[in-house]
């Protein structure tokens, strides 16, 4: 019979086998700290469970320190998440607000291409192919030339 063991985290508190992932708001009180190798390359989620993106690089304010992620998004755009609005950082980023990626400018919508003109449906003269053109005889019922139905 087995038994299940709780086990010890960094942070000094019980973590459960199956709950893998670390509070923001424990990070700051107890001073632990995360490698920039460990987040980037995370996905990060809004708060709709959508994926914005994955997380590219790093961003530090120094004046107030605080950082942010620059994240990829789906669309090749790249956008900044303040960590104000990052909730947990685990296996993904979960965010507490959605985020939009940013809107694309409006193109002009380019105007129609004309269509070429219509085939003959039927040649003018019995035995003319439709395809290429080569005049057969008239009881031939296929293109001596391509092969094609007369």
């Amino acid at each position: 019979m087995a038994q299940h063991f709780p086990f010890s985290n960094p942070l000094n508190k019980t973590l459960n086998t199956t709950r893998r992932h670390l509070n923001i708001r424990d990070l700051a009180v107890d001073k632990k700290y995360l490698t920039r190798d460990k987040i980037i390359g995370k996905q990060v989620i809004d708060a709709k469970a959508m994926i914005i993106g994955t997380v590219r690089d790093l961003a530090f304010d120094l004046v107030a320190k605080d950082f942010s992620l620059l994240v990829t998004t789906q669309d090749k755009d790249e956008i900044k998440v303040e960590s104000d609005n990052v909730v947990v950082i685990g296996d993904v980023i979960l965010l507490k607000t959605t985020t939009a990626p940013p809107e694309a400018p409006e193109t002009p919508e380019a105007p129609p291409t004309p269509s070429p003109p219509p085939k003959p449906s039927k040649p003018t003269a019995p035995g003319l192919c439709p395809e290429c053109g080569y005049q057969n005889e008239a009881s031939n019922k296929f293109c001596i030339k391509c092969g094609s139905k007369l």
